[in-house]
């Protein structure tokens, strides 16, 4: 079951509702890489560590081994404390056996596919006194329907949660991160890290690459172009990992494993084919673009304030359209979002979103439709604020040309309702939605018009604007020009030089001459180079069939991310969670309204769905309650609301309680989302039933 965001806030009480929740985004949950909590060496007790455990079985049908694993007659074997089915990563060319004897005649599957995840059913014999030699089997499956042979000890590495790492945006090729190295062992790159002159060390091994020489140490390289996880799915499992500081800042070094759905063969520097493929550069020229297509959707506020920006952005996209060819014409499409504000207390503005555009259209018609129905109210609502937020999410929801290049051009002169205002009709504001645009590969350009009647708004609607304009790939970096309302002829200026730069920058990346001057526009600039770096990326494969070590930062410059930690999930596990935090939502409601305990009120609604309600009348802290998922509170990552009591939420402001809710709601909406989104879902294997789809989830969309 997925929350429906709109019921659910029907439900609320418009002024009480606002002091519900706990306190998440306030204090926030800082779910990331940094946030990844162990020890020196990677041995922690949730399972990121080595091997470990002993050799022995139960002649009951139920294995205990003293490593909390538990396999029973049926089904795969579970982690008791997380209630996750145990699975292991084959290593290169091991086999699949009928039963517990390595001979040739005896083999099921030869050359098992690498690092991709197998359900494990039994386990015999187990002996990891010698790591690198463990003795044993285990007994494996590719769905966790049914075993299908047997794999020795020393064929696979167990895998205990399902957390993972993606590559992080590159960035452009002269300021952008440099590419992932993976070591052979860990001692290589510590020796990197600790040295006093780390980043000319590394830049000496990227020198070696570049001239066409392999260190020894190294087993592989994150390929230059950019490959995006959401789009062309590939799985770097987390085996061990250890903890050191640069700069006073918390860094991870990493032990990965490396797999791709329906691949086969190591990716090596000494493979000449990944070598090569690996090394290209983040630029294409435009044989490689000569397809490229470019989806615009303008989003525009319809105060009242806004009619002469309203037919400006008319004029210049028509003027646009006048300069295309008949093959330019057919790149582009277009989309119109209009927004206002909430119709709870202002309900003469007729909508507060409205998609004009529910398949994307020509030039020609986006003109039709913004002298038709583009049109600015007459009438004001309560406060200076509109809903910016709401038109900005259905932006993101317009129907997007597959493999397209996507845009957002969103016009505004005032802020958007912050999350837990009765007016934000989203429960959403602008980190939770920069998220969503960079998991949909969507770039925003930001126009804030100033008023300067309102400059007490300025510095809300900047920092608003900026974040949602922020520069993929470039965090310093944000799409967005500021312009004075006063100033007209400032914004004609701008959308005429915008709209003629998108026109020239398409026609020449596909080859075309620009119809006219291709004056550069810095900040749009940026944002159509983090595009196309994505795009670009389409051509760019993963390594895969290896197990090497590797920073989560960039080795010459430490304070840009190179790696983020995700959590592999199901379908079935997200509903679950979706469910738990629905229940929990509930539960803060009735105590705020009920002026009771939390864990009273979490006792009545959740209790029915429980097989032992009492359980929830005993534990001080959310996470002892067994009503989330087991395999959140596993985890290696911080979030406050695992840790609620009753004495923190009596302690809570109204504020404090109102963002946390909201929090709450905007993930059960992102977590709808994600389970719509068909192309979303990936196979690990082929044999995977519908069920057993994953996604792989940020940790920061978790609790």
């Amino acid at each position: 079951m997925f929350l429906n965001l709109a019921s659910v806030r029907k439900v609320l009480w418009m002024s009480t509702i606002l002091c519900l929740v706990l306190f998440f985004h306030t204090n926030g949950i800082a779910a990331g890489p940094d946030d990844l909590e162990g020890t020196e060496g990677g041995a922690t007790s949730d399972g990121l560590a080595a091997l470990e455990g002993t050799a022995g079985h139960s002649e009951t049908g139920v294995q205990t081994l003293d490593d909390g694993i538990v396999c029973q007659p049926t089904g795969p074997c579970i982690e008791s404390a997380t209630q996750i089915p145990l699975r292991v990563l084959p290593r290169p060319f091991s086999h699949l056996y009928r039963e517990m004897m390595a001979n040739d005649d005896g083999i099921v599957l030869a050359n098992m596919p690498a690092f991709k995840p197998l359900y494990v059913f039994n386990r015999q014999g187990l002996d990891l006194s010698h790591p690198a030699e463990p003795g044993g089997w285990y007994q494996v499956g590719r769905s966790r329907s049914e075993a299908e042979g047997w794999m020795q000890a020393k064929d696979v590495l167990e895998w205990h949660q399902a957390l993972l790492v993606s590559y992080t945006h590159p960035g452009n090729p002269l300021e952008g991160r440099s590419p992932v190295l993976m070591f052979r062992d860990q001692a290589t790159l510590e020796g990197i890290v600790d040295d006093m002159d780390m980043a000319g060390k590394a830049k000496s091994i990227y020198d070696e690459i570049g001239n066409g020489k392999t260190p020894d140490t190294l087993v592989s390289m994150e390929p230059r172009r950019f490959v995006d996880i959401t789009r062309q799915f590939y799985v770097l499992p987390i085996l061990q990992w250890s903890q050191t500081q640069i700069n006073g800042d918390d860094v991870r070094l990493l032990q990965l494993a490396a797999a791709v759905p329906r691949s086969r063969g190591a990716d090596t520097l000494e493979s000449s084919d990944y070598r090569n493929q690996a090394e290209v550069g983040r630029t294409a020229g435009s044989a490689l673009l000569k397809d490229a297509k470019t989806d615009i959707v303008f989003v525009i506020d319809t105060s009242r304030s806004m009619q002469p920006f309203i037919d400006m952005t008319k004029a210049a996209v028509a003027e646009m359209t006048k300069k295309f060819s008949a093959e330019t014409a057919d790149r582009f499409r277009f989309g119109l979002v209009v927004f206002r504000d909430s119709l709870d207390v202002a309900p003469q503005l007729e909508y507060v979103t409205r998609n004009l555009t529910p398949d994307l259209v020509s030039g020609e018609k986006l003109v039709e439709i913004l002298e038709k129905d583009g049109k600015a109210t007459a009438v004001g609502s309560v406060d200076y604020a509109e809903e910016a937020f709401a038109g900005v999410e259905v932006a993101l929801q317009s129907k997007w040309r597959e493999g397209a290049l996507r845009f957002v051009i969103f016009i505004g002169d005032a802020s958007s309702h912050p999350k837990g205002h009765a007016q934000n009709t989203t429960g959403k504001d602008e980190t939770d939605l920069r998220r969503e645009y960079d998991d949909a590969q969507v770039h925003l350009f930001a126009i804030h018009l100033q008023d300067p009647r309102a400059t007490e708004d300025h510095p809300r609607a900047l920092a608003q604007f900026t974040h949602l304009a922020r520069v993929r790939g470039d965090d310093a970096s944000a799409a967005i020009k500021e312009i004075n309302a006063f100033e007209e002829d400032q914004y004609r200026a701008l959308v005429e030089h915008l709209t003629s730069r998108i026109n020239d920058q398409l026609t020449v990346a596909t080859g075309g001459k620009p119809t006219g001057e291709s004056v550069p526009l810095e900040e749009f600039d940026k944002l159509w180079e983090s595009a196309l770096i994505e795009y670009i990326g389409k051509e760019a494969t993963p390594p895969k069939d290896i197990v090497a070590w590797a920073l989560d930062r960039d080795l010459i410059n430490p304070a840009d991310k190179s790696l983020d930690v995700r959590v592999l999930v199901t379908r079935e596990q997200l509903s679950s969670l979706s469910q738990a935090l629905d229940q929990v939502v509930q539960a803060l409601m009735r105590a705020e309204v009920t002026q009771g305990q939390f864990f009273e009120a979490l006792q009545g609604v959740a209790g029915q769905a429980m097989k032992r309600p009492e359980d929830l009348g005993g534990p001080t802290r959310l996470a002892d309650t067994g009503l989330l998922p087991a395999f959140i509170q596993s985890l290696p990552y911080k979030s406050d609301i695992l840790s609620l009591t009753d004495d923190m939420f009596a302690s809570m402001t109204a504020e404090q309680r109102s963002q946390l809710e909201w929090s709450i709601l905007a993930k059960l909406d992102q977590y709808r989302t994600i389970n719509e989104q068909v192309d979303a879902w990936f196979r690990v294997n082929d044999t995977d039933p519908d069920q057993d789809l994953v996604y792989p989830l940020h940790l920061d969309y978790l609790p």
